[in-house]
């Protein structure tokens, strides 16, 4: 194509340019022939508007949008007619991180051997993991695929995938974790996976409200796609070639005969790179991608003096009444052009005069274990008190029930610490 030989260069050098139109605009300038320098401020507008955010987009969607313009198709033919060819940009990409994240401590990483050292692992190898044309997903071989794969019923139907890196990416993806990810703050409503927040946190947001709204997210990691990923990392600073491997390190592609099992839901979210459930990754960068949701959401629950929280996949909002109808039409829009979805059968709209639930845990008047999961627990620690029970004996089954009272000690420590004695009193008989 004779254009590309203007237009790459071109794009290439605007991509690494900062996404202003102030400076795009004074880099059009810099990069036009004379003539045609007039048309930089309307160009440098229309591909702000066109690519909306901080950071470039990469450089063939700014050449096909430049490609669309009448006038810069005039700036390519005169370039052709007089031999004027751009060079490309000889400045090696630099890690930039905007303003928000710029003391934030973030590891400066400017290209893929950066990447690789800071990983500890030699460059061949990082092209193994990121695994960017998902090879190991079509190789057929089950030694290169990068993850275990489980099918894990659903209580409500169907089955959950759950996608377990193989022991060198965990590290690698905890490395990401831990020097990288967690040093980027979700949202305040976020309260999934976020150290110091909890679900019985989000719960007490809600409790003695009138009434309380639940939304569900249907396949919330899958259906977060790789290019978004993407968008994030380069959104944090990173140079293209950087944010590129660090996306395809943290999303994969699942192998066509485990994404088409039957009851397994939208297998076409598996069938393109995700972010896998079961990624240590994944939380965080879930609720990273889930920041432009969460701030929608909480700007309508100020508006309409409600209460908004997000753990994980469950969207809660509490308030006077008034807000159930205007949630119930307005969250659904706004969750598609977020690019998620609702599961519509989650959806509960609850009063107080009926049992008020957020996360599992009870808010009518304050955060309370659900009365039949505490009745259960208590017969079933009565029935171990029968001397003809053979669990009792069993220590597995006896931590599991340890492990369920601790649950309640969190939400009702009154109510746990009654549990508690009677599991110990049956332990010392």
């Amino acid at each position: 194509m004779r254009h590309a030989k203007i237009l790459l260069p071109l794009a290439a050098s605007l991509a690494e340019t900062d996404w202003t139109a102030a400076k795009v605009e004074a880099h059009l300038r810099q990069r036009l022939p004379s003539r045609f320098q007039r048309h930089a401020p309307a160009l440098a507008d229309q591909l702000v508007r066109r690519f909306p955010g901080r950071v470039a987009p990469d450089p063939g969607p700014i050449a096909a949008t430049l490609l669309d313009e009448p006038k810069i198709r005039r700036v390519v033919d005169f370039a052709l007619r007089h031999g004027i060819v751009p060079d490309f940009p000889l400045s090696p990409s630099r890690f930039n991180p905007p303003v928000p994240f710029d003391t934030a401590g973030l590891p400066a990483l400017d290209n893929a051997h950066m990447l690789a050292d800071w990983l500890g692992l030699p460059h061949q190898q990082l092209v193994r993991f990121a695994d960017l044309n998902a090879l190991s997903a079509l190789s057929g071989s089950h030694f290169a695929i990068h993850y275990r794969h489980h099918l894990i019923p659903r209580k409500s139907g169907g089955l959950r995938l759950i996608e377990e890196p193989k022991p060198l990416l965990k590290r690698l993806q905890r490395q990401i974790l831990h020097g990288l990810l967690e040093l980027i703050p979700p949202h305040p409503a976020s309260f999934g996976f976020v150290r110091g927040r909890n679900c019985i946190k989000a719960a007490a947001r809600h409790a003695g409200e009138e009434a309380v709204v639940a939304f569900d997210l249907a396949d919330f990691f899958p259906s977060i796609a790789a290019n978004r990923i993407y968008g994030l990392f380069r959104a944090i600073g990173y140079p293209r070639a950087v944010a590129r491997d660090l996306a395809g390190l943290c999303t994969t592609r699942t192998p066509p005969e485990v994404a088409q099992t039957t009851g397994l839901s939208l297998p076409g979210n598996y069938l393109n790179r995700h972010l896998p459930q079961g990624a240590p990754t994944s939380p965080a960068l879930a609720n990273l991608a889930a920041h432009a949701l969460d701030r929608r959401l909480s700007g309508l629950a100020a508006s309409l003096d409600a209460n908004y929280t997000r753990y994980a996949d469950d969207l809660s909002f509490s308030g006077d009444p008034r807000i159930i109808p205007i949630l119930t039409r307005a969250v659904p829009s706004i969750a598609v052009e977020e690019g998620f979805r609702l599961n519509p059968t989650k959806t509960r709209v609850m009063t107080a005069a009926g049992h008020q639930s957020v996360t599992g845990i009870t808010v009518n008047q304050h955060v309370n274990i659900p009365r039949e999961d505490y009745d259960r627990l208590k017969a079933t620690i009565h029935h171990l008190g029968r001397a003809d029970d053979t669990r009792r004996n069993d220590r597995a089954f006896l931590s599991r029930v340890s492990g369920q009272i601790g649950w309640i000690e969190q939400v009702n420590p009154a109510r746990g610490l009654k549990l508690r004695a009677r599991l110990d009193a049956l332990r010392l008989a």
